[in-house]
């Protein structure tokens, strides 16, 4: 089972937390949904747990954008297979966390506002290149995901609960030195296996797959030849470039603009400077320095400051005596610079540290800052006014777009004519997949596959797509996902069907194997008659990516060997395997305490998680809940 687990994530990162995400506010593993027994509720609420009710809108957002991350995820819509066990894993997910809920009121649980905002303004995906919060890094992130600050906030003082709740559950288990060595062994456990790899295509044959099969496999699994849903789309935008051509500032508009915000135009102080560079030779520090101060001293004497460069410095200046010419501080963070932008004109400084090694410094001129005149920034000046007040016609436009929309206008190239929007089209924008160039963000998805934008006709949006653009929809026509035509998939299905046919050969072949194999012959001769090779005979551990999972899966699940090799065949993807495990031992780790430590802390974690598991079924048992069996109709 330990395999079984380690094997089924591996390899799925996303997968898993598309599946655990959800319930990631609660705890991380949990009992299950089995002992929930929902009965039926009234059409007002999903479902009450202790009489507290979680409402309708709660389990219909909760689908609503469990539907959006499969469409996105897929290209499709959830099978109605796995719907109903999607729904009844949401309710059992909100049931939980009700129950939690209510366990941290009882509990008297805290947390104060200033510890949730640290938790909140500490996530990387909201910090800046500065590696600081940005709150518009943040925003932009959260309208990605369609969830606002306030929800998201909120969701992390629950977290920020729950840790508290778990801690407390978790903080005492500890494991006996018995039960330790046990999960520690079986952590560390490898097994001496030889095995030999049957793939599918060795088996297939060369009998060609006769049409009444083809149509047959067609007509019963039609669901995996399906096209992708799609719509015809015909949208309007505005952007924010746009709008900006439309604002025509006068003279008198950028001369009061200039007035208020003279501080940003002014011309920065800037040094006219002369510099030797003395570089330090591996790890002679102090010889680098003494030669430094010995050619400071020649320059204070009064020789040439340039020649002294010429023949000293090792930087690309020295043919030029060292002429940096006119520098800004900023040009020179670090000691450098602070040391040059306090000299007076004819300093000599020195020596000055830096990463290229010792520099001597000359000041020769100083150009004070000084005011931009208004003509040298008029253009800077026109371009941020066509901005800023270009952002105000955006608002108001947006405005102006609901307005019409909420007065119920359909007519598209109506809206787009009044408020001056560009007009385009899209002959096949994809479920999931989107199409340019509107992209495919989730917040468009939903809006395009909406009821109101699909089946009712109606207009859509306006959507934000970005900063500086926006966008209404509309649907001209649906196309429906459908089972492509048997000649469209012919091809495929005979490779299935071939597929199919070899795996099985492959796997009647190796349990064909076994009596031989138990009867003494040996696995390379056997391997020999079916034209592959056995692998030589290795230690394996439990984790070795080098074999394929499913058998790495069958060989830690075998019997340990005993008084005699055991043999084994087992499925694998595309085809089948045959194993021998002859040896059994434990991976000696000592050599890296550190890594035992923290395996040790892993395992206790790990079984920790059955107490968490207990509390959560307890409270699930002793409440009463009941479920609105019709709450997704």
């Amino acid at each position: 089972m330990l395999q079984r687990i380690r094997d089924g994530l591996h390899g799925r990162k996303w997968l898993a937390w598309f599946a655990l995400a959800p319930i990631a506010l609660i705890f991380t593993f949990w009992g299950g949904s089995n002992s929930l027994d929902f009965k039926g509720g009234g059409p007002s609420d999903a479902a009450t747990v202790d009489g507290e009710t979680i409402s309708v809108q709660e389990a219909t957002k909760a689908w609503q954008d469990t539907e959006a991350r499969w469409s996105q995820q897929f290209g499709t819509d959830i099978p109605p297979d796995q719907k109903a066990k999607m729904q009844d894993n949401i309710m059992d997910r909100l049931v939980v966390q009700k129950l939690i809920d209510n366990r941290l009121k009882d509990g008297h649980y805290a947390v104060n506002e200033s510890k949730v905002l640290a938790e909140f303004q500490s996530i990387p995906s909201f910090k800046g290149p500065d590696g600081k919060y940005d709150p518009m890094q943040a925003r932009v992130m959260l309208q990605q995901n369609g969830i606002s600050e306030r929800e998201f906030f909120d969701q992390t003082r629950t977290q920020l609960l729950v840790n508290q709740l778990q801690a407390g559950l978790t903080s005492s288990y500890f494991l006996t030195k018995a039960e330790q060595q046990r999960l520690y062994n079986l952590e560390n456990e490898e097994r001496e296996v030889q095995f030999a790899l049957l793939p599918a295509d060795k088996f297939a044959g060369s009998e060609p797959i006769d049409d009444a099969a083809i149509k047959a496999y067609y007509d019963k699994n039609g669901d995996r030849f399906m096209t992708n849903e799609s719509v015809a789309l015909e949208y309007a935008e505005l952007r924010l470039e746009q709008l900006a051509t439309l604002v025509v500032p006068s003279d008198t508009d950028l001369q009061l603009m200039y007035d208020e915000n003279k501080t940003n135009y002014v011309l920065d102080e800037r040094r006219r400077t002369r510099h030797i560079l003395i570089p330090v030779n591996g790890d002679d520090d102090a010889g680098a320095l003494k030669k430094a101060a010995g050619v400071l001293a020649e320059a204070r004497a009064g020789k040439d400051f340039a020649e002294l460069a010429k023949k000293y410095s090792t930087d690309i200046t020295a043919k030029d005596g060292g002429e940096l010419g006119f520098v800004e501080k900023k040009q020179f963070p670090g000691a450098f610079g602070d040391t040059l932008f306090s000299m007076k004109v004819g300093d000599i400084a020195g020596p000055v540290k830096s990463q290229f090694g010792y520099h001597l410094i000359k000041l020769e001129e100083i150009e004070a800052g000084q005011q931009k005149p208004f003509a040298d920034v008029r253009t800077e000046l026109d371009s941020q006014y066509r901005q800023q007040h270009a952002a105000d016609l955006f608002g108001e436009r947006q405005e102006q777009m609901s307005a019409a929309l909420e007065k119920g206008e359909r007519d598209l190239d109506k809206i787009a004519q009044n408020l001056g929007l560009t007009r385009g089209s899209v002959p096949e924008f994809l479920r999931g997949g989107g199409a340019e160039p509107l992209g495919s963000g989730r917040d468009l998805q939903q809006l395009v596959f909406s009821d109101a934008t699909l089946n009712q006709g109606k207009i859509g949006g306006p959507l934000a797509i970005g900063e500086d653009r926006l966008v209404l929809v509309k649907v001209s026509a649906h196309h429906k996902a459908e089972v492509k035509p048997l000649a469209a998939v012919h091809d495929d299905i005979v490779a299935l069907l071939k597929q199919e046919r070899g795996a099985a050969a492959a796997k009647a072949a190796a349990e064909a194997g076994i009596p031989k194999l138990e009867g003494g012959e040996k696995l390379d001769a056997l391997a020999k008659d079916w034209s592959v090779t056995a692998e030589p005979a290795r230690f394996v551990s439990r984790g070795d990516p080098s074999i394929p999972a499913a058998l790495r899966t069958a060989i830690f699940e075998a019997p340990r060997p005993a008084a005699k090799p055991v043999i084994k065949s087992a499925v694998i993807e595309n085809g089948s395997a045959v194993f021998v495990v002859t040896r059994s031992r434990v991976a000696d780790t000592t050599a890296n305490p550190q890594m035992v430590q923290q395996q040790n802390a892993q395992l206790v974690q790990r079984t920790a998680q059955g107490d968490i598991a207990a509390y959560v079924n307890e409270a699930k048992r002793k409440a009463k809940i009941v479920k609105n069996s019709g709450v997704f109709e």
